[in-house]
């Protein structure tokens, strides 16, 4: 296709819903990095982060394990200000509408959105090259399964296994065009076939649907980089340490998640270090039958499509080994780079505590005493935050119940 007739039309709301490691985090990292720019062309980017994290969670009625689920009301107040934008091209990113579970959903999207005005992307990469990125994502949130033991409930499992519900429920693509076909016609929902050779190409295409200038977007190659094997594998025993000893999601998400994570992806590679393995060579046949399925469904549904369906397909023999080796070692600058990102973590967490106390004694120092209560200048934190409390409930207990009515 030319750009031309990539080009949406000038009041459009481009909706891009992943999936996950298909390019999704570069994509919206240029796109952010660049949003201010975009006026002059007739683009918005809105959103308070490179893609809809809260706000897309606000609308599902969910959020990842450590973070609350913010009121719907959120989403809401987002849509309206989208709605607004009605003379501008509007492009949205987020994932996590790529695996949507409920028909209501999509619909709401559609009629908050404007269903007259959306259109869908989505992003197809060859399987074989996005299981492996997509097992080491699951590490990256709790999942203490090996490579080969992942693979197999994937493949192999059903929708009452949290891994294959997880995967398939962004990459049938049959599913995930249920969902939004009754409110976007075929032609306006698009799929996107990416090629691992050409890792700007993605964004080369958001720049021709939205009417930006060849080269505007530029790629940040240090955005969500992959972990090598070695990295994976450690991170998914210390997974098994956290769930052995119970410690919680929060714990999770700040010092692995925030802290040991962010650290090993801003290393560089070491000799030890290992690629993912390929799938194996139980798992091939397997994933060209799904390759084939998804080829065949995305023709007969009438989609519009960018790029070649045919180099989706997947050879029978991957050439991997019959059972991926598991490795045991990492090197000391690896296991260094763990340890100063989980400590760094833990220093960030403390300076956050000292602050919110700081701001509680000030707090506490502005407050007037009162009569028959303790001054509350020169007391500790803890005393202060005691006497404000004793005040506000008798506030309280002064002016008797409330109404029910």
């Amino acid at each position: 296709m030319s750009d031309q007739d990539l080009l949406l039309p000038e009041n459009a709301v481009l909706l891009h819903i992943g999936p996950f490691k298909t390019g999704s985090t570069a994509l919206q990292s240029a796109l952010w990095a660049r949003r201010d720019e975009m006026a002059p062309y007739g683009v918005a980017y809105p959103g308070r982060w490179r893609r809809l994290f809260g706000v897309g969670h606000a609308l599902m009625r969910w959020a990842p394990r450590g973070h609350a689920v913010p009121d719907v009301s959120v989403w809401d107040e987002f849509a309206a200000q989208v709605r607004a934008l009605d003379d501008v091209r509007v492009c949205l990113s987020t994932e996590d509408f790529g695996r949507l579970q409920k028909i209501e959903r999509s619909r709401k999207i559609a009629e908050d959105l404007g269903a007259d005005r959306l259109h869908i992307v989505y992003v197809a990469r060859r399987f074989d090259r996005l299981l492996p990125s997509h097992w080491q994502e699951r590490i990256k949130s709790h999942d203490t399964r090996s490579y080969d033991e992942w693979l197999q409930a994937v493949l192999l499992g059903d929708d009452k296994d949290e891994a294959h519900r997880s995967f398939w429920s962004s990459n049938d693509i049959n599913r995930v065009a249920s969902l939004w076909l009754d409110f976007v016609p075929a032609e306006r929902f698009t799929v996107i076939t990416t090629d691992d050779s050409d890792r700007a190409l993605l964004l080369r295409v958001f720049e021709s649907m939205l009417g930006l200038p060849d080269g505007f977007l530029t790629l940040d190659t240090n955005s969500n980089a992959s972990l090598s094997y070695n990295a994976t594998e450690l991170l998914r025993r210390l997974n098994g340490v956290f769930e052995e000893r119970g410690w919680d999601d929060r714990a999770y998400a700040e010092l692995v998640q925030r802290g040991l994570v962010a650290s090993l992806q801003e290393g560089d590679r070491s000799e030890l270090d290992e690629r993912i393995p390929p799938v194996p060579a139980w798992a091939a046949e397997h994933v060209a039958a799904r390759s084939q399925g998804r080829i065949d469904a995305i023709r007969s549904l009438g989609l519009n499509v960018v790029g070649d369906l045919d180099t989706l397909a997947t050879p029978v023999s991957s050439g991997g080994a019959d059972r991926p080796v598991e490795v045991d070692l990492v090197s000391l600058d690896t296991a260094s780079r763990a340890v100063v990102g989980v400590v760094t973590a833990s220093l960030r967490e403390e300076e956050r505590q000292r602050d919110k106390a700081d701001r509680a004694r000030r707090a506490a120092d502005a407050q007037v005493s009162a009569p028959g209560g303790p001054a509350v200048a020169h007391t500790s934190s803890r005393a202060m935050l005691r006497e404000i409390g004793r005040r506000q409930w008798a506030r309280v207990t002064r002016r008797g119940p409330r109404s029910t009515g």
